[in-house]
């Protein structure tokens, strides 16, 4: 399989969102390998639109926020832009976990929040992520960069051509998500190779795969979908819905204008 289209494919996900199970989806389906923009210390990593770069044989994977700027140009250059965001909720414990074990130490990538929050409960932990906090060089905003992330892709699908695709359903209605890329992006393919490009995306090929390159193998905790907003509290409920409120109380009203009320609401 493979793209041949001048389009450019340009993936923007959400933090904790799916991106590595996307990419390896696009790499099948396209025959590209993606393309991340180098971070820069001291900068505000999302939020800069030179990042948007077009490399030749690969499609575009960051976390970008799809700001004024970053829509100009991916209209420019007609891009074709897959946009993956994950339920809030599920979402604050996916975080959790991620400080928590230090993914992406064994990328070169550590946070190193590991040990800030190793001092608290799990539940004083999950308000934290809620919440944010600065402590002694050890920083995280809290949800408000991911609300805020969110309602501008929310904002963005009308002003782009772009397909949205929600994280729990690409888990669990892989290849009809698979389908609605392929529809999306143009591409000739057949139900045998929608078949084997879910196959070998699944969350055992995957690991099995990071685990032979010895590489991300962090990123593989449990491969499902829908769970972890059960392990929340009420109390951890009602922080989150004060965050969204204080950070992008449109969140609401733009979420359901494209039919997408499942990724803020519990």
């Amino acid at each position: 399989m493979s793209y041949n289209k001048k389009e450019p494919i340009v993936l923007i996900s959400g933090f904790k969102a799916g991106t590595w199970l996307m990419r390896k989806v696009l790499s099948n389906i396209t025959g590209m390998n993606f393309f991340e923009p180098d971070i820069i210390a001291g900068e505000k990593k999302y939020y800069n639109p030179a990042q948007l770069q077009f490399v030749d044989n690969h499609f575009y994977s960051w976390h970008l926020v799809p700001a004024d700027e970053v829509i100009d140009k991916l209209n420019t250059h007609n891009a074709k832009t897959i946009f993956v965001v994950r339920n809030i909720y599920d979402l604050v414990v996916s975080v959790y976990y991620h400080f928590y074990n230090n993914i992406d130490a064994d990328i070169g990538r550590a946070n190193n929040k590991d040990k800030f929050l190793k001092q608290f409960s799990f539940e004083e932990g999950l308000s934290l992520i809620i919440t944010g906090f600065d402590e002694d060089g050890v920083r995280w905003s809290g949800m408000t960069e991911i609300v805020q992330h969110y309602n501008e892709i929310f904002k963005a699908t009308k002003r782009c051509d772009s397909l949205v695709i929600d994280y729990d359903d690409l888990v669990k209605n892989k290849n009809s998500v698979i389908k609605n890329i392929v529809d999306f992006l143009d591409i000739s393919i057949t139900s045998q190779e929608i078949e084997k490009t879910s196959s070998l995306t699944d969350f055992t090929s995957m690991k099995k795969e990071a685990q032979k390159n010895k590489v991300g193998v962090s990123h593989f905790r449990e491969g499902k979908a829908g769970l972890n907003r059960e392990k929340l509290s009420q109390f951890h409920k009602v922080q989150l819905r004060q965050m969204i409120k204080i950070s992008a109380l449109e969140i609401y009203t733009n979420a359901k204008k494209i039919k997408m009320e499942n990724i803020v609401e519990f």
